[in-house]
């Protein structure tokens, strides 16, 4: 008996999914046992305190993270206390796969009709070297906030921009580096994209991720307040991270507050700028933005460690999909960020790291130009190029 064609296209779309996200997973098992020194050092002593103390370790700040994180963990080693690794790996390898879902999510709104180019965006993102190494190998949480911050500009696309500012609150409480898009929804807000009511959210979904800790017996304030209190964790102006800093002498803790001051510059600089534009907001320009946020931030604020620019690397992969021309983008803060896991990782350097500053620079050269282009105070090389894609977020 044949099937249908409807039911036949099911079927083939159901094992092109299957096969990819068994591969992805095959990919990563061979790394679930390899120990990082962040590992060993930061998470191997909170489990081993937690399967002691039970749920009452959220009385104390004994864990370099806000507590979002901690709880998925104790959950994880809850269902899997004999593998406490793969426990940990777990949930990041999960949220890689919700990553590139959301990236999949935001390609497929540029190309409704295809299915190939959003898959394609699902490959690379799943597949990149970088994210596999974050969470496989590394057992960082970085894909996990990531994967919210494209949730938040999949929603703006949509026109959602309540369920974008619960995104954005939702990694702002998993990790401080949420930031890295606030000059993006800044940016919406001077334009009127964005209300001013729906930023209430973040506050909201930040103190409702506390209460459960609260409710255990850690005091409120030292919740509210745990990334100031851990915000001097490092000194040096950078911990590998590619950025300005790698050409200075990043251990003179006296110039902090002068990257303080040009990074605020910075962003005031670029608000005024997108503020007194004319050009129509569309989803190119949206995705202009948001990839030029996650990438200058990270490389003009002081003490940014080397995890930091994967934000970069997936926006920029958006990017790349919604303007194919910037291919190029992804591909050099892709390398920038895969020779500094390597680095950290494996202690191998085949790019000295002021090197790798420079793809970073280029990259936000290249962005910076697209977008004084997209903003209309460049004149563009092809005229009949404006924008492109859906004409509003919504209102």
């Amino acid at each position: 008996m044949r099937l249908p064609i409807k039911d036949k296209r099911f079927v083939q779309t159901t094992l092109l999914w299957l096969n990819i996200l068994l591969l992805a997973l095959l990919i990563r098992l061979p790394f679930l046992s390899h120990l990082s020194t962040d590992y060993t050092g930061f998470l191997e002593p909170w489990l081993r305190f937690f399967t002691s103390e039970g749920y009452s370790v959220f009385e104390y700040d004994t864990f370099n993270y806000n507590v979002p994180y901690p709880y998925l963990i104790s959950a994880a080693v809850a269902l899997l206390p004999d593998f406490p690794v793969i426990a940990v790996k777990s949930i990041s390898t999960i949220f890689d796969f919700i990553l590139a879902f959301f990236v999949y999510k935001c390609v497929r709104l540029k190309y409704p009709d295809q299915m190939t180019v959003p898959v394609l965006a699902f490959l690379v993102v799943i597949f990149s070297p970088t994210v596999i190494l974050n969470s496989a190998v590394w057992a960082q949480s970085d894909t996990l906030y990531t994967a919210f911050l494209v949730a938040c500009l999949y929603a703006l696309l949509r026109g959602r921009q309540g369920w974008a500012l619960i995104a954005f609150g939702l990694s702002f409480s998993f990790k401080p580096q949420a930031i890295f898009l606030t000059p993006f929804l800044l940016w919406l807000l001077v334009k009127g994209k964005v209300k001013l009511r729906y930023f209430f959210l973040i506050p909201l979904i930040y103190l409702t991720a506390m209460l459960p800790a609260w409710f255990i017996g850690r005091p409120l304030d030292e919740l509210l307040l745990v990334y100031i209190n851990h915000a001097n964790a490092y000194s040096a102006l950078t911990q590998f991270a590619p950025n300005l800093y790698q050409w200075i002498d990043y251990r003179n803790e006296e110039l902090y507050p002068a990257g303080v001051i040009l990074s605020a510059y910075v962003i005031l600089v670029l608000t005024l700028l997108v503020y007194k534009s004319r050009a129509k907001v569309t989803s190119s320009l949206l995705v202009q933005l948001a990839a030029f946020s996650v990438l200058i931030m990270p490389f003009i604020l002081p003490r940014m460690l080397d995890r930091f620019f994967i934000p970069a690397e997936i926006f920029a992969v958006i990017l790349a999909f919604y303007i194919p021309r910037y291919w190029y983008v992804p591909v050099m803060i892709g390398l920038s960020n895969f020779m500094v896991h390597v680095l950290f990782l494996y202690q191998y350097k085949p790019i000295p790291l002021n090197q790798l500053s420079i793809f970073m620079l280029v990259s936000i050269v290249v962005l910076g130009l697209k977008l004084l282009r997209t903003l209309e105070y460049l004149p563009s090389p092809d005229p009949r190029v404006r924008g492109g894609g859906l004409q509003s977020v919504g209102s």
